[in-house]
């Protein structure tokens, strides 16, 4: 990384720390004062902070210099998805955005002459008022409520007319909107020539079937409503944008792994004043890799959907990865709105899973069982025995603060 890209998180940093009241506490509960810091060269001194512990004290985060700016509503404000079962209301000014979304718009006219004039449609959770279709100049924005099979028809002829040059949407709505248009015998969407995934990881082959289908270029982002952009997809991993966010792997004691080793990712927004996050755990786990490109040192993120010790024992005595059991999960939530707002899967024996949910009660959990059973059963633990538990919330860890969502009870 290079000496600009260091001093912008160190000046991210400093700032946050003198106007931002939470990360000014947190570093006094810490005996530490910022002068000792002074020298930038102890960057694993700054504390990390969780999700969970922004949420409970989320007025504390925004900068004191915009706490006038966010009351008056003179920012731009979005929220995260809450696929974790909790909103969190994020500001930003619009040129601290602009810097922050920079690099993805690069990427995103290199791969197919994408412009920000050009006609946008993408799908969101819900819409204000109950409506299901809104324009705003160029963007066209879907109520996911659209994309059932009762609705589908209706919606396919409306992005139709409002002829999109390129969408964003989530892999499993992708996916979903795809096969269903094949059933219904339903045209591609002659005017989009470009798609961005973004959301959660993409299957193997979904990007060549939309490419195939629709006729146009597929590609992945990955980023978040708190910093924005992160990456962008570059041969099966993401391309970090180093000059707008800083991304770093810790294990679960918060110390830096080794280049290519698994961890917690954690992210430092080098553009959000308004709310700076700083050392900010994301909830993804993946590895770095380095590599020499164009005369320079280009970093690249591998995702993971599970730790590489998380593996369900099996009744041979073999083991697999436990991320199968969360395809059912992000099936639901990419279709359904991250109606699923928690999820942990326990081994009980090698025959055995039991598995805690925390849902939107209107969803059902019925249909949430058959759907999950539909999915899980076929794949190798489909003949498992499963048992379901609802609650209202799970018990994050007393010293992490985090959920463990797989845990075997047989080692």
């Amino acid at each position: 990384m290079n000496d600009r890209s260091v001093n912008k998180r160190w000046n991210m940093a400093e700032y946050a720390y003198h106007n931002v009241p939470l990360y000014r506490d947190r570093l006094r509960k810490m005996g530490t004062v910022w002068q000792e810091l002074a020298d930038r060269s102890e960057w694993d001194r700054l504390p990390v902070i969780e999700k969970n512990q922004i949420v409970e004290h989320a007025d504390d985060l925004v900068s004191e210099e915009f706490v006038v700016d966010v009351a008056l509503e003179r920012l731009i404000h979005t929220h995260t998805s809450g696929s974790t079962g909790t909103f969190l209301d994020v500001y930003w000014n619009k040129e601290d955005m602009l810097h922050a979304l920079l690099p993805l718009w690069v990427d995103r006219w290199k791969a197919a002459g994408i412009h920000a004039r050009d006609r946008l449609c993408q799908f969101n959770t819900t819409l204000a008022n109950d409506k299901v279709f809104e324009i705003n100049g160029n963007t066209m924005i879907v109520s996911k409520d659209r994309l059932s099979p009762l609705y589908l028809e209706d919606t396919y002829r409306r992005i139709r007319e409002f002829k999109p040059e390129w969408m964003i949407l989530h892999p499993a709505m992708a996916f979903f909107l795809m096969e269903q248009a094949r059933k219904m015998d339903l045209p591609a969407f002659e005017s989009v020539r470009y798609v961005e995934l973004t959301g959660e990881m993409a299957w193997e082959g979904l990007r060549a079937e939309l490419e195939s289908s629709w006729g146009c270029v597929v590609n992945m982002h990955y980023g978040t409503m708190e910093v924005q952009s992160i990456g962008y997809e570059e041969g099966g991993r993401y391309r970090l944008y180093d000059q707008t966010t800083y991304v770093e792997v810790l294990d679960d004691e918060g110390k830096e792994v080794g280049e290519g080793e698994s961890g917690n990712i954690y992210v430092t927004s080098l553009h959000n004043r308004v709310m700076p996050f700083v050392r900010y755990g994301i909830g993804d786990v993946g590895r770095i890799q380095s590599e020499r490109k164009d005369g320079k040192w280009q970093r690249y993120l591998v995702l993971e959907k599970a730790r590489k010790n998380d593996r369900i024992r099996l009744e041979d005595g073999g083991s697999i990865p436990a991320d199968v059991l969360l395809k059912p999960v992000e099936m639901v939530n990419g279709y359904y709105q991250n109606v699923v707002y928690q999820f942990q899967a326990v081994q009980k024996s090698a025959s055995q899973m039991e598995l805690f949910i925390v849902m939107d009660e209107e969803f059902g959990r019925e249909k949430f069982m058959q759907l999950y059973r539909n999915v899980i059963q076929g794949t190798v633990v489909g003949d498992m025995d499963f048992a379901f538990a609802f609650s209202d919330g799970i018990r994050p860890h007393s010293d992490t603060g985090k959920i463990k969502w797989f845990v075997n009870e047989m080692e």
